[in-house]
C-alpha cells in the first residue's frame, strides 16, 4: 500500500510538472486553419514594411550626398558667392524630405498591422498569463484591410523624419553657409580688406549674391529655418505615441540571449 501511495504520488507530481501552460484566449478563439493564414498575412506585412523602409533610406541617402556635394563645391570653388549654394541645397533637401515622407506614411500602414498582431496574438503565446486590453482589434484590422487608410498625417510623418535624420542635415547646411559668408567677407563696407573679424555689417553685405539684395537671402534663412523649428514644436505631442522604437528604458537590463 505504501508503495502504491508513493507511485500515486510521484504520479500526481509528474502529472502537476507536466501540465501544460493555458492557450491564450486570442489564440484560442481562431481555429488552425485561420492561424496558419494570420501566420502568412503577418509575414507579408513584415515584408511590406521593410520594402518601404528600405524606400525611407534612398531619400535619406541622396540628402546626404546633396549637403556633401554642396559642401565640396562650395568650400573647394575660388568664387565668393558659392554660399548660395547651400540655400539651394536646403530647398533640395526639404523636397525629399515631403518624398520621404510620404513613404513614411505608406511604410506606417504596413508596420501598424505588423504591430498589432505581434502585440495581440504573438504576445500572449509568448506569456499566456499577461492581461493585456484586447480591445476591437480584430474589426479595425479587417476593416483596415477592406478600406486601407494612413495612419498618421502627413505633418506628422514629416516632423517624424525631420526629428530622426533630417534636422542634422538642415543645421549643417545653416553651419556651412554661415561659415562660407564668413570667409568670404572682407571689410567691403570701406572698401579695404582687413585681417580681423568680421563685424555684423560686413557678413550682411556678404550675403548678397548677383541681383539678389542680401536683405532677401538673410530673410529667406530665417524665415526657412524658422518654418523647420515651428514644424517640430507644433508636432511634438504627436510624436511620443508610435509603433518605432524611440526610447530605452533607464532601468531596462541587458538582453541575455
Amino acid at each position: 500500500m505504501a508503495d502504491s501511495d508513493e507511485k500515486t504520488g510521484a504520479s500526481g507530481k509528474g502529472s502537476d510538472s507536466g501540465k501544460a501552460r493555458p492557450t491564450p484566449r486570442a489564440v484560442s478563439e481562431f481555429p488552425a486553419s485561420c492561424l496558419t493564414v494570420l501566420a502568412h498575412f503577418y509575414r507579408a506585412e513584415v515584408y511590406r514594411s521593410g520594402v518601404w523602409r528600405s524606400r525611407l533610406d534612398v531619400t535619406t541617402n541622396w540628402a546626404i550626398i546633396s549637403a556633401t556635394a554642396t559642401f565640396s563645391y562650395a568650400f573647394a570653388s575660388s568664387q565668393d558667392d558659392t554660399h548660395i549654394m547651400f540655400p539651394v541645397a536646403s530647398m533640395l533637401v526639404l523636397l525629399l524630405l515631403c518624398i520621404e515622407s510620404r513613404r513614411y506614411r505608406f511604410y506606417d500602414v504596413w508596420w501598424t498591422r505588423a504591430r498589432m498582431l505581434e502585440a495581440h496574438l504573438i504576445v500572449p503565446s509568448l506569456n499566456p498569463e499577461l492581461k493585456i486590453l484586447q480591445g476591437d482589434w480584430r474589426e479595425f484590422l479587417s476593416n483596415d484591410l477592406l478600406i486601407p487608410a494612413f495612419k498618421v498625417s502627413f505633418w506628422e510623418a514629416l516632423a517624424r523624419r525631420l526629428t530622426s535624420n533630417y534636422i542634422w542635415i538642415f543645421a549643417l547646411l545653416l553651419c556651412g553657409w554661415i561659415l562660407r559668408v564668413y570667409t568670404t567677407s572682407d571689410g567691403s563696407i570701406d572698401g579695404t580688406t582687413r585681417d580681423e573679424w568680421v563685424t555684423l555689417p560686413e557678413f550682411y553685405v556678404g550675403c548678397k549674391y548677383g541681383f539678389l539684395h542680401p536683405t532677401f537671402i538673410l530673410g529667406y534663412q530665417i524665415l526657412f529655418h524658422a518654418v523647420i523649428l515651428i514644424i517640430m514644436i507644433a508636432t511634438w505631442e504627436g510624436r511620443r505615441v508610435t509603433g518605432e522604437i524611440r526610447r530605452r528604458e533607464k532601468d531596462a537590463k541587458k538582453w541575455h540571449i
